[in-house]
């Protein structure tokens, strides 16, 4: 959390001159992974710093804290005993199988670069609609899993790991955002958003997609 607060303050006093510039956003809705994952809660914050080109058309760098996740539900896995070997039906013969269940959170510190164009439908309203590239760094988050029956002990029933601590799992993200909203004359910017993942979160292959509603306000 220093992190994030040292960055958001960084960005607010580099552009603190130019105060009317800064926008404020914060937003929540769904995450998930790519494929047959389940989405699970989602949330952002961040700052940005407008640069205009003319009455339409803008750029904004920003930086911003993003909780995204994902939940891998009722997965069948093999089951074994303590000392490791599979265990069978003894009827049929079939391997035995249970139930498990993990839920992921990842936590990003993530920099997007958004193309705006706005268009005007009264006086300070506008339809703002934007699109562009970001790259982002995981910086924590857990994961919880529960029933891993190829696991010893206690861990057969619960067990939990820090998220980019895994073998395999890739701290670094990238891939498009995009956004669509409506600013009010007050200042206030109503929007819907989302993430498209482009690089693989694990060695299985499966890439990061979340939406928000947000909320932003420019100074």
């Amino acid at each position: 959390m220093r992190t994030i607060l040292f960055l958001l303050c960084s960005l607010l006093g580099f552009v603190g001159a130019q105060a009317q510039n800064v926008q404020f956003r914060i937003g929540g809705g769904l995450a998930t992974h790519y494929g047959h994952t389940e989405a699970v809660g989602a949330f952002k914050v961040g700052l940005g710093y407008e640069i205009e080109f003319d009455q339409h058309w803008t750029l904004t760098p920003a930086v911003a804290f993003y909780a995204k996740g994902w939940k891998d539900k009722n997965r069948l896995v093999n089951v074994f005993d303590d000392e490791g070997n599979q265990l069978f039906d003894e009827e049929t013969g079939q391997p035995l199988r249970s139930v498990c269940t993990q839920s992921t959170a990842q936590n990003y510190i993530e920099v997007p670069l958004l193309l705006s164009y706005y268009w005007r439908t009264g006086e300070a309203r506008y339809v703002v609609c934007s699109a562009g590239p970001y790259v982002a760094y995981g910086v924590g988050g857990k994961q919880k899993t529960k029933g891993n029956t190829e696991l010893p002990g206690a861990q057969k029933l619960y067990y939990e790991r820090e998220t980019f601590d895994i073998e395999g799992t890739h701290r670094f993200d990238a891939g498009l955002q995009a956004m669509v909203g409506y600013q009010f004359a007050s200042g206030l910017l109503l929007g819907v958003e989302a993430d498209f993942g482009m690089v693989h979160f694990n060695r299985a292959g499966r890439c990061n997609l979340s939406g928000l509603i947000t909320l932003g306000y420019r100074l």
